[in-house]
């Protein structure tokens, strides 16, 4: 297995440095818009939940909104946030995992959301498994999903007032649509570093390749000698 070790290029690699721990008081309550999560996606048109949105948004037009994403492809992880006027846009490291990716865009919205004279934001993600781990952190989360938390609670310290939603991902809501595109086509790298869960990820992933490999040899040469014979 030291060869497959090997093979990982570690040298440009930075792990992240693990966060101090939740506030003693974390009693404190995330919002949440959960309309669209409560229409079976199986079960529900592009047309339907366009519409829903746009009724959505006509009920919330007083909050500004931030649109997030986060790509993976065989060599690229970007995040992206798209705004009314303008896009945010990041390439992260290869071995990052998309909910890392995902994670990262949020924390991109909040950094931006804080220098804004707007106070109120919806933050839509179509990513389920963010807004879970969201309302679930804990100590042991992922180590920029408590950094992102942790904005969030100085951000509302400071009287913003930011609700996460989820969305569905291409069904034609355009902010969506335009996150994702921005997203896989990041190209600016700031964020240079890994969390130590997304390292240990693609190690077992090669571990498994290699063994997959040795048992396909195994396999063919078993073959060769049973028709040799």
């Amino acid at each position: 297995m030291r060869s497959v070790i090997q093979t990982l290029n570690t040298q440009n690699v930075e792990i992240e440095p693990k966060e101090d721990g939740l506030p003693p008081w974390r009693g404190f309550n995330i919002r949440t818009i959960d309309e669209f999560y409560k229409l079976p996606k199986s079960l529900t048109s592009d047309n339907v939940y366009r519409q829903l949105f746009y009724y959505h948004r006509q009920q919330h037009k007083d909050f500004n909104s931030a649109f997030t994403d986060g790509s993976k492809t065989a060599n690229h992880v970007g995040s992206s946030v798209v705004f009314n006027t303008f896009t945010v846009t990041e390439k992260l490291h290869e071995y990052c995992t998309v909910f890392t990716a995902e994670v990262y865009a949020i924390l991109l919205a909040l950094n931006v959301i804080g220098t804004s004279q707007d106070k109120k934001w919806i933050i839509y993600t179509d990513s389920i498994s963010y807004v879970e781990a969201l309302l679930n952190v804990s100590n042991k989360s992922h180590p920029l999903l408590i950094k992102a938390f942790k904005k969030y609670l100085r951000l509302n310290e400071l009287e913003f007032q930011i609700i996460f939603c989820w969305i569905p991902g291409h069904v034609g809501i355009s902010g969506n649509e335009c996150a994702d595109l921005a997203a896989k086509n990041a190209k600016d790298m700031k964020y240079c570093f890994v969390p130590l869960s997304d390292i240990d990820h693609v190690l077992k992933l090669r571990i498994n390749e290699a063994w997959q490999t040795i048992w396909n040899t195994e396999q063919q040469q078993t073959s060769f000698y049973t028709t040799i014979h």
